[in-house]
């Protein structure tokens, strides 16, 4: 369906998809936060595949979408993601993950480019045990990044644990200011929460992300359900976020396939969590902004 009446149009920046078809696509599940046997009977029972995601994309009012390789499944396997962004070019752009530090990886990113048309490399990890991050800006991942910026492919950013913390977005600072063309997006915000409450999360280690502005945040159904644990009002924080940041650096992704709610209660929160926004903001929020970054062609 496309867009009805009373529905403004969302571009959702933060799916996943994945199949059950094991034998075609290997899956690795270890260190799953539900456990390994939960996981692999969802997978089987409840696969969320391109086609079923455009299926409730088209009922929901949403125009196209990022869909961002499942770590939890498929680590850096990204066969499933890219052959399903491949058949569904008009809808899906693929946003997979390697490891920045592993030599092969900026000749296997080219050819991804080249090959399979993707839009971004995620890159997920921990800290080590010195509290550092390394994984995002060794002398190895540099040159990752360097791919990705002669790419002008957007660089998607999710450290663990989800707290905001000085040491992994000190480094996100540092390469903002060294890739000045390429656009960076912190997943799930770069996890606001705690802090004053009048803050709303928005905790000053985060506001003082504001100078890079090649730095993009995205919204996602886990930072909602984080906020109502907290007791933070969603449209609240969309309108201070938006005051801080900007509504052209603040987008909302459903996380679909990884949190377990209906697409459609996913997109209506959404649509209210913007309640506080003009329409201009809105359209930002949940729309351009995501599709600047993600959308095949329009980066």
């Amino acid at each position: 369906m496309s867009q009805q009446a009373g529905r403004e149009p969302i571009y959702d920046a933060h799916a996943h998809v994945f199949t059950n078809d094991a034998a075609r696509y290997p899956m690795d599940t270890r260190n799953a936060r539900e456990g390994e046997d939960n996981l692999r009977r969802r997978i089987a029972a409840d696969p969320i595949t391109a086609e079923r995601l455009r299926q409730w994309w088209e009922a929901s009012g949403v125009v196209a979408g990022a869909a961002v390789q499942y770590n939890t499944i498929y680590k850096t396997d990204n066969r499933y993601l890219l052959d399903a962004t491949y058949a569904h070019p008009d809808k899906l752009s693929a946003v997979v993950i390697l490891d920045a530090q592993d030599p092969e990886t900026p000749a296997q990113l080219t050819r991804m480019v080249i090959e399979r048309g993707i839009v971004g490399l995620r890159l997920f990890g921990y800290p080590d045990a010195t509290g550092a991050y390394p994984w995002l800006d060794s002398e190895a991942a540099l040159r990752t990044w360097a791919v990705a910026d002669r790419f002008g492919l957007t660089m998607v950013v999710m450290y663990a644990p989800g707290v905001a913390s000085p040491a992994p977005l000190a480094r996100v600072g540092s390469l903002a200011r060294r890739f000045p063309r390429l656009r960076i997006a912190l997943d799930h915000f770069g996890w606001p929460g705690g802090g004053d409450p009048q803050q709303l999360g928005l905790v000053p280690v985060l506001e003082a992300m504001r100078k890079h502005r090649n730095v993009y945040y995205k919204l996602t159904t886990i930072n909602f359900r984080m906020f109502d644990q907290a007791g933070v009002d969603h449209a609240a924080f969309v309108r201070r976020a938006v005051d801080v940041m900007g509504a052209d650096h603040v987008m909302w992704g459903s996380d679909v396939g990884n949190t377990q709610e209906s697409y459609e209660s996913m997109a209506a929160q959404a649509r209210a969590s913007a309640v506080l926004l003009d329409e201009t903001e809105r359209r930002l929020f949940l729309c351009d902004t995501a599709r600047s970054l993600f959308q095949r062609g329009d980066r």
